[in-house]
């Protein structure tokens, strides 16, 4: 599992491009540095209580979404779903193809 310091960063940084800020517009909008947000990005540095509660607001999360790291939970939930799919008869299967096929068609 990866340094929270690192999850935390990561996940700002992707909430943050998803809405196309820079890093300096986010400083902005919390008032810190721009080279802060930088270095909490990178997780060279772990944001203050009161920072972070204002990144999480501006960004429109909850705190603890900034905790969790998506990837080991995609990998885990990938490793559970193959898995599963390994102890399915074919029937099963078939059915569960076409849920996904249903799922990605459009």
């Amino acid at each position: 599992m990866a340094d929270l310091r690192s999850v935390i960063g990561k996940n700002i940084k992707k909430i943050r491009k998803s809405k196309k800020w820079t890093q300096a517009q986010l400083a902005e909008k919390i008032g810190i540095e721009p080279v802060s947000v930088a270095r909490i990005e990178t997780g060279l540095n772990f944001p203050k209580e009161e920072n972070l509660s204002a990144i999480a607001n501006v960004l429109g999360v909850e705190v603890s979404d900034l905790f969790v790291d998506r990837e080991t939970d995609k990998k885990s939930t990938l490793k559970y779903i193959q898995n599963t799919l390994n102890t399915l008869n074919n029937r099963d299967l078939e059915i569960i193809s076409n849920i996904v096929k249903t799922m990605t068609c459009c």
